[in-house]
Order: structure tokens, then C-alpha cells, then sequence
């Protein structure tokens, strides 16, 4: 058919036959149904693009209804012209959207509090998100240590915005922060009964008395009363909160004791010329806290406050008293 004819003139023929037969293909796309597609699948058919929307917005409005205003898709959905399978037929918009609803789930847009790049909680802003991170922190910080540095995680926590479950969605930061300190396994405690003392309520719960005393820093286990409440077991926490504190002590400096030797005291007999007295020493430590708990501690500086003084005793060198007989 292009006997004769010149290359240019060639060129203009073969896209003219391109054109044209683009034009028949999209001629032949109009006349399809239009399907609508969940995750690239096809789960309904109508016979217009203008059908089709309505049936998107219907589905939409529905979801709204049921989940609350803002909810999505958690699927891609989308729509094209596809060729009607023989075991399927038209469907009305409103069909459409009910099919469409049994295939997709819904999902709501918030702000995603991220743990080792794992969704955990979900708040609708950025500052409900942030809010409850501080809280976390404050709840899992010791309040009887003085902080070197502000508390951090110990996990990369990131915030970032996602789809999810609108049931995961909280509104309140402070729930939001119970259930990061809480995880699945709550804190538990034991309520002091009368006759109860820590190391037979150590020994129920399976742990050391040192251990008691290391969950309750600020409790006197010697002399708990009647309705104290003692922490057990510190729970699960989806987080860990580090803190560095700096704590200062004093401790006592036990005193020497200096024996002289005085041959004009009996032998045997010893008397004490001065009274020892104990020292003080102050002790600056850095302790690292982990949820609350201490894991690690490190002694920074030591000042003397009071040299301890020393015990002299006077021992006799000399003769033994010679011991008196009875007749």
C-alpha cells in the first residue's frame, strides 16, 4: 500500500494508521463498564464512570457513618474500564457500595507513635502524640532522685503520620499513656495485712527481699504498716524510659584501733586510754535508672566531713596480778 511512496511520506502514513487505531481502542474503552478495583482487584461493575463515583461516595458516606467523620480506605481503590465477566452483571451505585464495603476495611489518618518502627498507639494530633510521650516519661522517672539530664528512651521512638484501625485511634493522651507504661501486663501490688512483714511477702511473690526493697526505693520495708501499698512487679511497659540521676550519701568511716604496749600495767590487762569515734564521708554517685528501677550505679567523688578517731588501748606488758587464794 505504500508502493510508491516517499519515506516522509511513509512516516505519515503509519502514524496516521497509530492514530487512528488509538482512537478505535479508546472508542471500544468507552463503550466497557467501568469497574471499581480494591488492591487491584475488581469487585464491581457499573455502566458509567459518572455511576461509579456515586457508588464511591455512597460507600465513603457509609463508612463515615459507622466509624466517624475522617475514616478511609485502608485498601487502594480505584476505578477503570474493564470487560464484564459473564458470571457478573451491572450493579446500581448503591450495590456497588455495598459490595465495595464487604471488600475493604476502614482507616482512619493520625499521628502514629512508632516503637522500633512498630505502630503502638495511634492520637489524632501531633500534640496529643507528644503529650503522651512526656507523661510516659514522668511516670517512669524515680521522683526521689534528682535528674543529672533529662529522662529519654531507651527505643527508637519516632512519630509519623499513617492509616489504622479507627478502634486504635485514642483521644485522650492520658489513656495513651497508660496503656505505653502498662503494655499488657499491668504494675502489680500487694496491700499490707495485719501480721504481714516484707520478707513472708517477698517470699509469696517469688522474689529476694533485696528485691522488694529495689521496687520500693522510698519505702522503709522495717516498718510498714497496716494498708501500705507495695509495688511486686513492675509490669511490661511497651517502652523504657532511661533517666541519670545524681544522689548524694553519707556513710560512716569505721575508726582504728591502736594498741600500745605499757610494761607498768599487768600483763594481760587492757584499758582504754581514748574512745574511738566513727568518721563521715560523703559520697556523690551517678545512678541510672531504667523505668523506674535502678540497673547501674557509679560513685563520682568522696569528701571526708569528719575524720574518724582512733581507739587507743593501753595493754600491759608487765607482770600477771598474782591471784588471791581463799583459805
Amino acid at each position: 500500500m505504500t508502493k510508491g511512496l516517499g519515506w516522509g511520506e511513509r512516516i505519515v502514513y503509519w502514524l496516521l494508521l497509530l492514530a487512528l487505531g488509538a482512537v478505535s481502542v479508546l472508542q471500544w474503552r468507552a463503550k466497557l463498564p467501568v469497574a471499581l478495583f480494591v488492591n487491584g482487584q475488581p469487585v464491581a461493575w457499573l455502566t458509567t464512570s459518572r455511576l461509579a463515583q456515586e457508588a464511591l461516595r455512597l460507600a465513603r458516606e457509609e463508612m463515615e457513618r459507622r466509624y466517624g467523620q475522617g475514616t478511609e480506605f485502608a485498601e487502594s481503590v480505584v476505578t477503570g474500564n474493564l470487560p464484564l465477566p459473564p458470571n457478573e452483571r451491572l450493579l446500581s451505585p448503591a450495590e456497588a457500595a455495598r459490595r465495595l464495603l464487604r471488600q475493604v476495611h476502614p482507616a482512619k489518618r493520625a499521628w502514629l507513635i512508632v516503637v522500633n518502627d512498630r505502630p503502638v498507639i495511634a492520637l489524632p494530633r501531633k500534640e496529643d502524640a507528644e503529650q503522651a510521650l512526656e507523661r510516659v516519661k514522668a511516670a517512669l522517672t524515680p521522683s526521689h532522685l534528682p535528674l543529672i539530664r533529662p529522662p529519654r528512651f531507651k527505643e527508637r521512638i519516632l512519630l509519623r503520620q499513617g492509616h489504622i484501625a479507627p478502634d486504635r485511634v485514642l483521644t485522650d493522651p492520658e489513656e495513651a499513656a497508660r496503656r505505653l507504661t502498662q503494655g499488657l501486663q499491668p504494675p502489680r501490688y500487694h496491700l499490707v495485712k495485719p501480721g504481714e512483714v516484707a520478707s513472708r511477702i517477698a517470699r509469696r511473690y517469688g522474689i529476694s527481699l533485696a528485691e522488694l526493697q529495689r521496687l520500693n526505693p522510698d519505702r522503709n520495708l522495717d516498718r510498714i504498716k497496716v494498708g501500705d501499698r507495695l509495688l511486686v512487679s513492675v509490669g511490661k511497659p511497651l517502652v523504657t524510659v532511661v533517666s541519670l540521676h545524681r544522689l548524694v550519701t553519707q556513710e560512716p568511716i569505721p575508726y582504728p584501733v591502736q594498741r600500745r604496749l605499757v610494761p607498768s600495767l599487768p600483763g594481760g590487762s587492757i584499758v582504754t586510754r581514748q574512745r574511738g569515734k566513727e568518721g563521715v564521708r560523703e559520697v556523690a554517685w551517678e545512678i541510672v535508672c531504667e523505668n523506674g528501677q535502678e540497673v547501674r550505679r557509679r560513685r563520682l567523688q568522696t569528701r571526708i566531713l569528719r575524720e574518724p578517731v582512733p581507739e587507743i588501748l593501753l595493754v600491759g606488758g608487765g607482770l600477771p596480778r598474782p591471784s588471791r587464794r581463799h583459805p
